[in-house]
């Protein structure tokens, strides 16, 4: 882009800024005006293009490759170790293979036929599930929480990969080369990476990955990595790669700064009554733009040349010379098949502005934000002791510790010691999770499904286990608010359950509702957890925590409540995730928290009874609201409509019930939803809903039946008022079909969900979900009948 052609354009930003000060009316005139100025200078860019290299240069000789990273080191040396939910994956090179236990071989895939018998067919439902929870209590881990695989996104293990590069922490050998069989083994046929574990290649998860594979050290010749610079090639090389990548390619220094878009830190000294304040966003979007912006204002100060292998990838990604190509017409080059939420013109002009801003910052105020977003940035470090609430944050945090505090320094040795907790070792190799784990989730599914089995009392595997979970759920609860939480924007959290374990602490609102039922109701169900049972304070703190997520709706949240209006959506940056800017009402944490209410009302009918009925009621239209014409909910954080189904059947027959809310209305939404999965049941007994269903907000039916989707279904269908004995039976014998000879169930497709567009993966549903159903099944559903 020529300077002429540059020195134009940001005047007229200027000219847009006086006008729209002075004058409203003939301010956004100009908007129309700058607007075709954009699409202009694109077309200008485009013109102007530098000729393509050769790419036969860089391909280089068979013996550059180092026979160490295709040695497929010995499983059996991996062991996993937990304490207080914390779970780390240690290599021991003098570690003797008989000495693995039952859990560690489980998730390496390895043979397990000596540690679990194969039972003989079940003739019973009762028999199947007494085979299904001995099987899985032996998954418990040492400390009481069960762990699983939730892996499944493929742009998380680049960035702490290039974060290690970077700031020179090392990745074991046996590390290397279990990351390299994952990424190995989840390449499509095409040469490229998804976005997710299932999904199609593109250009994020391709160049984000095939980054990943070089830094690990293999070879630019490699078959792998040849095909996937082909792939790039053909559709004009990493310079499409949406924001995050470019973000990313950017901090390596093979992306010039000048090709993003502005992401200034002096958004977080600005007014906190501005609706588009940082505080005001979705934690998850605050705390991942908040070293976004940070980086972005250190870039000057922290510019190097490259190294050798960082030369080399400037010529690997591009189809032209790295010095010729025209950074800033790419920053909004995004690849059309994977920018799932486009930029809106609000997006467009806010850049445009900004980009001007950058032109003419004032050094005091860089300085001032950049001390007060690295403020925030060790608070969130220090809350969660090197944790950080997810895996994209906590890459992006450790890199911004190195280079504002020193390699040396308490606060970046704590980032390094808790990368670990985050990569998990799995069939198909080390994958970076989406969470330091997702232990209190699974524990507390995992604790209600063993407690409908009925068996706690008569099966003393069970008993152990229940024993050793609630204790899990005992320590993770959140005792404490966060010190001088309103300064930074957080929650109560007092009372609250989060995702993971107590260390990390982010406090959530379906987990709080779930690890409250299973604190509240275990002592009662359960004798053994009778003398654990924790106090009625603390019971109270968890009661007090949920009222207080109430949004304004009626809905529940995830994290926070709802602080700004939706219309920020428009300002959404991320091109690849929809719903990420507020924390909206979601009707699968709505339900979670109603439950969890209504069975605290029903055993504690006086303490804060009123306000306890008026948010039932109020969550009641909005779950009714929620509804869709053909009677399905849209789920967010699972797949999809039977799971949102299965949480909103089920409130919204305990709310009817209790005479809470208008009855006729709820009648009409129970009909409808339940007449939805009716419809939607295969010939053969089973349900199976695609993950597509959650890109495109319709029902997508997956051909195959679904463990997962058909006990939702079938948990969800045994509420109803007269019940379709036939439908539920077959659910039923169509999960005791797929079970194992020992008791478990086959891991298929994803259930897991988030912002609409990645698929994650939550394994324990296909053992957890089984067990509930055909528990419920027995000790509920076929004593009703005979009642």
């Amino acid at each position: 882009m020529s300077p002429l052609f540059n020195a134009i354009y940001y005047a007229y930003w200027a000219a847009l800024t006086y006008g729209l000060y002075w004058s409203y009316s003939s301010g956004w005139n100009w908007v129309v005006l700058g607007l075709v100025l954009v699409y202009v200078r694109k077309a200008w860019a485009q013109l102007i293009r530098p000729t393509p290299i050769a790419r036969g240069e860089l391909f280089l000789d068979q013996s550059e490759l180092s026979p160490d990273l295709f040695f497929e080191d010995d499983l059996t040396k991996w062991h996993l170790r937990t304490e207080r939910g914390r779970q780390t994956w240690v290599y021991d090179s003098q570690e003797k293979g008989d000495a693995l236990n039952f859990v560690d071989k489980y998730f390496m895939g390895l043979d397990i036929s000596k540690d679990v018998p194969n039972y003989p067919k079940p003739r019973t439902v009762e028999a199947s599930l007494k085979n299904a929870v001995t099987f899985y209590s032996k998954l418990q881990m040492e400390d009481g929480h069960w762990g699983n695989d939730y892996g499944g996104p493929m742009f998380l293990l680049p960035g702490i990969v290039i974060t290690c590069h970077i700031s020179k922490t090392e990745l074991s050998l046996p590390h290397r080369i279990q990351i390299i069989r994952y990424l190995s083994k989840h390449q499509r046929e095409d040469g490229g990476w998804g976005l997710h574990i299932e999904g199609v290649s593109t250009m994020f998860g391709t160049a984000m990955n095939y980054v990943c594979m070089r830094l690990l050290g293999v070879p630019r010749a490699d078959p792998r990595m040849c095909i996937a610079r082909e792939w790039m090639d053909e559709r004009g090389g990493a310079v499409s790669v949406p924001a995050w990548g470019k973000f990313w390619l950017a901090c390596l220094n093979v992306y010039d700064w000048e090709g993003i878009n502005p992401v200034p830190p002096e958004l977080w000294i600005l007014p906190y009554s501005l609706f588009f304040h940082p505080g005001r966003w979705w934690c998850h979007c605050r705390v991942v733009y908040l070293p976004m912006a940070t980086m972005y204002g250190l870039r000057e100060k922290i510019a190097r040349a490259p190294t050798q292998i960082e030369q080399e990838l400037r010529e690997e990604l591009y189809v032209h010379k790295y010095e010729s190509i025209d950074w800033e017409y790419h920053k909004n080059n995004i690849s059309q098949d994977e920018a799932y939420k486009g930029h809106s013109v609000v997006v467009d002009v806010a850049f445009s502005i900004l980009s001007l801003y950058e032109k003419v910052r004032i050094p005091y105020f860089r300085n001032l934000a950049l001390k007060t977003a690295i403020d925030h940035l060790r608070y969130e470090d220090e809350q969660t002791h090197g944790i950080c609430i997810g895996p994209v944050n906590k890459a992006m945090d450790m890199l911004v510790a190195f280079y504002a505090d020193g390699p040396e320094s308490p606060e970046f040795k704590l980032h390094q010691d808790r990368v670990f907790d985050y990569l998990w070792l799995g069939r198909d190799g080390m994958k970076m999770q989406g969470y330091n784990g997702c232990q209190l989730w699974d524990t507390a599914f995992a604790l209600q499904a063993l407690s409908a089995s009925g068996l706690a009392e008569s099966v003393p595997a069970v008993k152990k286990a229940c024993v050793l979970g609630y204790n899990y759920i005992d320590i993770s609860q959140v005792r404490e608010n966060n010190p001088d939480r309103e300064k930074y924007f957080r929650h109560i959290s007092k009372g609250a359950w989060p995702f993971s374990t107590v260390d990390h602490g982010w406090p959530i609102s379906d987990c709080t509702a779930e690890g409250f039922k299973c604190a509240l109701n275990l002592p009662y169900d359960v004798k053994a957890c009778a003398p654990l049972a924790i106090s009625d304070e603390r019971l109270f703190d968890s009661v007090n925590v949920m009222l207080s997520y109430q949004n304004a709706d009626g809905g529940w949240p995830s994290y926070e409540n709802q602080r700004g209006p939706a219309l920020l959506e428009h300002l959404n940056p991320a091109d690849v995730f929809d719903k990420i800017m507020v924390d909206y009402s979601y009707t699968e944490c709505s339900s979670a928290c109603m439950g969890a209410l209504r069975e605290f009302r029903a055993k504690y009918p006086h303490h804060r009874k009123k306000e306890i009925t008026e948010a039932l009621a109020r969550g009641t239209d909005f779950l009714i609201s929620k509804q869709k014409a053909n009677g399905g909910w849209h789920g967010c954080w699972g797949v999809c409509y039977t799971y949102a189904g299965w949480f909103a059947l089920n409130c919204l027959s305990d709310m009817l019930s209790l005479g809470i809310g208008d009855s006729v209305r709820i009648k009409k939404a129970l009909r409808l939803g339940f007449n939805f999965l009716l419809k939607r049941q295969h010939a053969d007994g089973s349900w199976g809903e695609d993950f597509r269903s959650c890109v495109e907000i319709r029902y997508v039916d997956l051909p195959q039946g679904h463990v997962v989707n058909t006990a939702w279904a079938v948990l969800s269908l045994m509420r109803m008022e007269k019940p379709n004995v036939s439908a539920i039976e077959a659910g039923i014998n169509w999960l005791r079909s797929m079970q194992l000879p020992n008791g478990d169930w086959e891991q298929t497709t994803i259930s897991g969900v988030f912002n609409f567009n990645c698929a994650i993966s939550y394994e324990s549903y296909k053992n957890v979900f089984p067990i509930w159903a055909m528990g419920v099944y027995v000790n509920e559903f076929l004593p009703s009948l005979r009642d």
